[in-house]
């Protein structure tokens, strides 16, 4: 097994075995770091009763998919064929699909059932008056009322919101993964979106991956996982008040060492092993790591660094 996959396995473990600090967790890394494989394993190993998936295709919302059932409200059930569905290798973050009990379905049939809640969830996110109307031959859409075409952003925002809606009144608690939570949304949106949820979804823990420093900058009481391709690190995400700050995380995980002079190399791997002290996953190639820096001629500051990872 290779050093990707152990890192892969060891993240999954930590998680289910609820090691982290906090219940909500980000992750993020660059495209070769593993997080989409990451999220699979970890949705592979999880109970698909208590867990839901939305991944990064489940953006869109067709207005022309919109029908008014028959049916009572009372009458949606929980799938989880859902989640099943969406990890088939011809599915997984290629295909939007909400395969309701067993059939391929679309998740706009549901919109009357969620209606009252979603013209709600718009106009506390965006302050906007959200209607949709059935005319002669089709329906309408209403912002503010006038009639409207739906953004990819307001897609985005309306089909993640309707999800939610759906396992509010289904699955009531558990946890929910969101693949690239942020894909089509502006940043001062991405930077509430993952408050926003945890606020109005207090019965459901998340786990969500994002390249936007907008939204770690603006999250509280959440774990950070950054990925690279050299392993990883567990951080706290409330120590990160500003975009500024995220961003130079972002810089030490997505520049290739390659590049990087021995200074920013060292600075970037003591950086990593103080957050594995603090976060307890201390191993013994951490323990050879340290040792063979302390062979490197350093600065003043990374001899401070050293000695609090020795005394953590």
């Amino acid at each position: 097994m290779t050093y990707y996959q152990n890192a892969i396995r060891e993240i999954v473990n930590i998680i289910l075995e609820k090691k982290l600090t906090y219940e909500n967790t980000i992750i993020i890394g660059n495209n070769s770091s593993g997080k989409s494989e990451l999220l699979k394993r970890l949705l592979q190993r999880s109970d698909f009763a208590h867990w839901y998936f939305i991944d990064s295709v489940n953006r869109f919302f067709n207005i022309g998919q919109i029908f008014k059932r028959s049916g009572e409200s009372g009458d949606i059930r929980f799938s989880e064929q859902i989640t099943e569905h969406r990890l088939k290798e011809d599915n997984y973050n290629l295909r939007d699909t909400f395969y309701y009990t067993g059939v391929p379905s679309e998740i706009e049939n549901f919109y009357f059932d969620f209606e009252l809640e979603l013209k709600r969830l718009i106009k506390s996110f965006l302050g906007v008056e959200l209607e949709i109307r059935q005319s002669k031959v089709d329906f309408k859409l209403y912002l503010d009322g006038i009639e409207s075409c739906l953004s990819s952003g307001y897609q985005a925002l309306l089909r993640i919101f309707m999800e939610m809606e759906y396992i509010r009144q289904t699955m009531k608690t558990g946890v929910v993964v969101i693949d690239e939570i942020d894909e089509f949304l502006f940043a001062y949106n991405c930077a509430r979106i993952f408050e926003f949820l945890k606020h109005e979804y207090k019965n459901f823990t998340f786990i969500v991956t994002t390249h936007s420093a907008d939204l770690i900058a603006n999250a509280m009481r959440a774990n950070l996982v950054l990925m690279s391709e050299g392993g990883y690190e567990l951080l706290d995400a409330g120590d990160f008040n500003s975009v500024s700050q995220v961003y130079n995380i972002f810089n030490s995980i997505f520049h290739d060492k390659k590049t990087m002079s021995d200074k920013e190399v060292i600075d970037a791997s003591l950086r990593k092993l103080l957050n594995n002290k603090v976060a307890g996953i201390w191993k013994e190639k951490d323990s050879n790591e340290l040792l063979s820096i302390k062979n490197e001629v350093l600065t003043k500051a990374q001899r401070v660094l050293i000695r609090q990872i020795e005394e953590w």
